[in-house]
């Protein structure tokens, strides 16, 4: 892991939501993006979020939003 942290602009601990949105911002930018995270799967809360309806990542209207809660 070392060799390839030499080679990244950018190392963002965390692979959840926050994370991932910053390591893709970062990569669209043109840096060389490491993500470490203790965890073995990354994303786990986009997972959890799924059908539940809890998912807040949503781009929608507040009120079509709002509506189904």
């Amino acid at each position: 892991m070392k060799d390839e942290a030499d080679k990244c602009d950018a190392l963002v601990v965390g692979a959840g939501p926050a994370g991932l949105a910053a390591a893709e911002r970062l990569a669209s930018a043109g840096a060389k993006v490491l993500v470490a995270d203790a965890m073995p799967s990354v994303g786990r809360k986009f997972l959890m979020a799924g059908k539940s309806g809890l998912n807040l990542t949503k781009d929608e209207p507040v009120d079509a939003f709002l509506a189904r809660f």
